[in-house]
């Protein structure tokens, strides 16, 4: 008996520590998170606002931007898109990822789309 005692208030304990843990949540948030540039090519902005370190990367070659990680905060991020001798339309993405710790990530996207040359 004194067994099923120490047990239950062993789960009890247990379940009171956990639950006052406190739960940090990663925040982030991105305006604009569209672009358009022309054919000649040219900078994008954002500005993104992440309560936790983030980094940017990309996929896509050819551009560039900047600055590619940071801490909490508000940044503008500035992307410098290359020109164009195509006839179609490219987009690209710039992934901004925060994390904190190794669990809480979030993630936005800034995309800017670049007009064929006519």
């Amino acid at each position: 008996m004194r067994f099923k005692r120490f047990f239950a208030f062993a789960i009890m304990a247990a379940a009171l520590i956990l639950s006052s843990c406190e739960d940090y949540s990663v925040g982030t948030n991105i305006y604009p998170a569209l672009a358009e540039i022309g054919p000649e090519g040219g900078q994008a902005t954002t500005t993104f606002v992440s309560n936790a370190t983030w980094t940017a990367t990309t996929e896509d070659e050819g551009i560039s931007f900047t600055p590619d990680s940071g801490i909490a905060g508000t940044w503008t991020v500035t992307v410098t898109v290359p020109p164009s001798t195509l006839d179609v339309e490219r987009t690209f993405k710039v992934k901004l990822q925060a994390k904190y710790e190794s669990s809480n990530t979030s993630t936005r996207y800034f995309t800017i789309t670049q007009h064929p040359k006519r």
